[in-house]
């Protein structure tokens, strides 16, 4: 079976359209003569198309070209730097491909605008609302008639990780309608079209802490409960434990005490144990850490 071939029976199966697929990518007749095997797709745009259909994660997969991989791999070096507080180098470091950017894939430029953003709320100081228009603009890209509202059905896993933080600035500037729109559509998207499912648990792991942290500043207890638990069912799956696995114990802990069933006190205090003590050794934010301790003492001693 051909390239083209396996292309056209996961878009059927899925009933998606070639526009659905193409859009930001390639044309419609590029696709369709892909599929009928007249054409090729060069190597990233092949892993972008895959991607969309759920079947390829850029990341691991060998379909990127050497230099956008080296470019790719420096991104990641630059958040890391960011995360651990490093801004200086991480600033450095990302300066030293930038006159590169036009060699950039569309997926990189989309990685590197991200972590160029990233790294200037942290060091210049940007407002919520600039953060947001920034990450919209980086979504346009690739989807140009983006809408947090209308969303399309399939997406790159670099869409994806824009699209995360653009319902993360909804959250924080107070529409938490929007947030839990998004991350409630990124999450059916994740379950409903990824074929492999490692690859979409790591994704659904997130998004489900994401969308559990939103429902609990609405009041929604019972429906952030359910979903922090399916994240640390994924997590589970995943055989894993990072910090985004104690933020969902955290938010499992505040949901059952926030639901108040006395049956469950002892649950509540199990789990924001687990929350602290995994911070304590995977976190890179002390910042979450001391927010564990913080809710420990105040609850349960």
């Amino acid at each position: 079976m051909t390239i083209g071939e396996i292309i056209r029976n996961r878009r059927e199966e899925l009933s998606a359209s070639r526009k659905d697929i193409c859009q930001g990518i390639c044309t419609e007749s590029m696709l369709y003569k892909v599929e009928g095997g007249t054409k090729s797709f060069k190597p990233e745009t092949l892993a972008l198309i895959l991607e969309r259909l759920g079947m390829h994660n850029v990341f691991d997969g060998e379909l990127i070209t050497t230099n956008d991989y080296r470019y790719v791999q420096t991104i990641r070096q630059v958040n890391v730097l960011r995360i651990s507080g490093d801004t200086d180098k991480a600033a450095e470091l990302l300066s030293t491909i930038e006159e590169y950017y036009e060699e950039f894939s569309v997926s990189t430029k989309q990685r590197f605008d991200m972590c160029e953003t990233l790294l200037t709320e942290k060091t210049v100081g940007m407002s919520r609302e600039q953060k947001l228009d920034s990450f919209e603009q980086i979504i346009r890209y690739t989807i140009k008639d983006f809408s947090p509202m209308k969303l399309p059905l399939y997406f790159t896993h670099v869409e994806r990780l824009v699209i995360n933080v653009i319902a993360n600035c909804y959250y924080f500037i107070g529409d938490f309608e929007t947030a839990i729109h998004i991350h409630s559509h990124i999450k059916k998207c994740l379950e409903d079209v990824m074929l492999d499912k490692t690859a979409a648990a790591r994704s659904l792991l997130l998004t489900c802490n994401n969308l559990a942290e939103v429902l609990v500043a609405c009041g929604e207890y019972k429906e952030a409960l359910k979903t922090a638990r399916e994240g640390l069912e994924w997590a589970k799956y995943m055989n894993v434990i990072n910090e985004t696995a104690s933020s969902c114990m955290y938010n499992v802990a505040v949901c059952l005490l926030k639901i108040g069933n006395k049956e469950d006190y002892e649950e509540a205090k199990q789990m924001a144990y687990d929350a602290y003590n995994t911070s304590r050794v995977f976190n890179v934010r002390s910042e979450f850490t001391k927010l564990y301790k913080e809710f420990l003492n105040e609850n349960f001693n």
